[in-house]
């Protein structure tokens, strides 16, 4: 069925010769096969039909996949920018290069957008399946898509799709060309398969050498020199058993490569698969740690850009007070100098100069120790940052080891206890973002009283239930008691029934002594009292009946005793299993509470 179906795809994208497929070698000695595909017995192999390569067949015919007239373009009927489409082509493109050892690395995440030199060079180890000495050249715009137009490839392979291979919009239809290219060359290779299985099947070996066999036996009776055919026969069953013998040994090689294969097969589920999973599990954790570190470093270069930008803001405001005060320094020197100043002006303004000198100094020093302190308030922010991020921390995963978060957990009863911790801030309100959250802590002592009541109603359950287990206890020992008296009475019981038993048997034995002495007498001729022999023969019988009877009430009364003793065991065991059952699920949920308490 599966090649059935890559025929019909094949039919559906290009022409195919019916020669090609259906091509067979005549089996009659010296006469040429008729096929256009390959030659007939004893002449040349036949060769692929693939690309401009000539054929052998007689009457020079071109292979049906070279260069041909113009095809028409039609419609592509494929989905090629379906998704499930382009998953399953790269699935079935990587299958085909690794399979038929593709010379580099290959991957479906580098198929997803590949360079144009990938998509070349799987073109060109493509190709080289059809012709080995393919070489693409410089104008790749060009010589693709003649390429596939000699292929007879149904669609349109666009020249400005080559110039940027793996773009969105390009790609699907690409990797389009190259799936079809693909099936392609499965078809033709399975059609070779399967000429050659033609070729040296065994069903058509068989009828080659029967039908020789036939020929041979036929020459003779034309040329008039058949004689007897033992000999004719005899080598017809050699050449048969020759072919058994090649047949079986083929089978004993294909039996050994299935077991060493299974064996493969055990060796590598049993050893890796348990181990790639462990590890896939584990890039999966990782993988999501890693969005969330993503996502908290993406955070932090949006408040570092938006910092930035307030700096550049602040910086380009301070340039331009700079350059008004050089301004205004320049003008003002200029008034300077445009005056005539008096020697005592000159001390004047040289007293200020240098009153403004020492309180310039005097602020300078005043800078430095406030960026000290500012530098060690920045570091104390810093510290507390971290405590405060790990105070949360602790805090969320305690919430979640008692199953109070998120809002859905066992004992969150729909609060949401969870503290949303901000990786960047420059206050307690940045840092933590807490909300509508005004009554945390009173939801946390409300619930710590509502687990300490659950705690006390667990502890007198408990108590509750050790008293019935020793009430439970103690009505075991009294059913025990009561059992074991009934045993022993059973035993009595048993032991009067055996001795009953023994006297009516000794009782038996002396009347059947009496009877055979009555019957001896009888036989020897001796007249003894039909009456007494009569009263004997009655009182055997009475003792019998009676015996019998005794023999039934002790079997019933044993039977339902067993009875009781039986439905008794059972009726203790399953309470005795209820009840430790009970108390070990009480128990684990007093521990279960204790922890809880205690941890929080």
């Amino acid at each position: 069925g599966k090649e059935r179906g890559w025929i019909k795809m094949r039919m559906s994208l290009a022409p195919v010769s019916g020669n090609t497929m259906n091509s067979r070698a005549s089996l009659a000695p010296g006469r040429a096969s008729m096929a256009p595909g390959k030659l007939a017995a004893g002449g040349k192999v036949r060769t692929s039909s693939f690309g401009g390569r000539q054929s052998m067949a007689p009457g020079g015919r071109r292979s049906t996949l070279a260069a041909g007239g113009p095809t028409k373009q039609m419609e592509d009927p494929r989905n090629v920018r379906d998704k499930t489409f382009i998953r399953q082509s790269l699935q079935r493109l990587i299958e085909f290069l690794v399979e038929n050892n593709y010379d580099r690395q290959i991957s479906p995440k580098q198929l997803e957008a590949p360079a144009t030199k990938d998509f070349l060079h799987i073109l060109t180890f493509l190709y080289n399946k059809i012709d080995p000495k393919f070489v693409l050249g410089p104008n790749v715009a060009e010589e693709v898509p003649a390429l596939f137009k000699r292929l007879r490839y149904p669609f349109n392979v666009s020249k400005s799709h080559l110039q940027a291979v793996g773009s969105p919009h390009a790609w699907p239809s690409l990797l389009a060309a190259l799936v079809w290219l693909v099936e392609l060359l499965t078809y033709e290779k399975q059609t070779e398969d399967q000429a050659a299985l033609a070729e040296g099947g065994l069903d058509e070996q068989s009828d080659k050498i029967f039908f020789e066999f036939l020929s041979k036996a036929y020459g003779d009776f034309l040329k008039g020199t058949d004689g007897p055919e033992d000999q004719l026969e005899s080598d017809l069953a050699e050449a048969f058993e020759q072919r058994n013998s090649m047949t079986q040994q083929e089978c004993a090689r294909v039996r050994q490569a299935n077991g060493k294969m299974e064996e493969e097969i055990v060796e590598l589920s049993d050893s890796k698969l348990e181990d790639l999973q462990e590890k896939r599990e584990l890039l999966i954790k990782d993988l999501d740690k890693f969005k969330l570190l993503i996502s908290n470093l993406e955070r932090h270069h949006e408040e570092v850009v938006k910092k930035t930008d307030q700096l550049k803001t602040d910086s380009a405001a301070k340039e331009k007070e700079l350059q008004a005060a050089e301004k205004e320094r320049e003008e003002l020197s200029n008034i300077i100098a445009s005056q005539d100043a008096a020697n005592i002006d000159a001390q004047r303004i040289t007293g200020e100069r240098n009153r403004l000198v020492e309180e310039l100094k005097r602020a300078a020093l005043e800078k430095d120790r406030i960026q000290g302190m500012l530098y060690e308030a920045e570091v104390q922010l810093a510290n507390k940052q971290v405590e405060v991020e790990r105070a949360v921390s602790e805090y969320n995963e305690l919430g979640r080891e008692l199953k109070i978060m998120p809002s859905s957990a066992k004992h969150a009863n729909g609060q949401d206890y969870e503290i949303p911790l901000q990786t960047r801030g420059n206050s307690i309100d940045q840092l933590i973002s807490l909300g509508g959250k005004t009554t945390l802590k009173a939801d946390l002592v409300a619930l710590h009283a509502a687990l300490a009541g659950r705690v006390r109603d667990a502890a007198e359950d408990k108590i509750g239930h050790e008293e019935r287990e020793r009430e439970v206890a103690e009505q075991v020992a009294e059913k025990r008691r009561e059992v074991k008296s009934r045993e022993e009475e059973c035993r009595a019981k048993e032991s009067q029934l055996q001795r009953d038993k023994d006297a009516l048997d000794a009782e038996l034995k002396t009347m059947n002594a009496e009877v055979c002495e009555i019957e001896e007498a009888l036989a020897s001729g001796s007249s003894v009292s039909a009456r007494r022999l009569a009263q004997a023969k009655k009182r055997v019988e009475d003792l019998t009946t009676k015996m019998a009877q005794e023999h039934a009430e002790a079997r019933r009364r044993n039977r339902d005793m067993g009875e009781v003793l039986m439905s008794i065991s059972h009726m203790m065991a399953a309470h005795k299993l209820q009840v430790q059952e009970r108390l070990e699920e009480v128990d684990r949920s007093c521990k279960l509470i204790q922890e809880q308490i205690a941890t929080a």
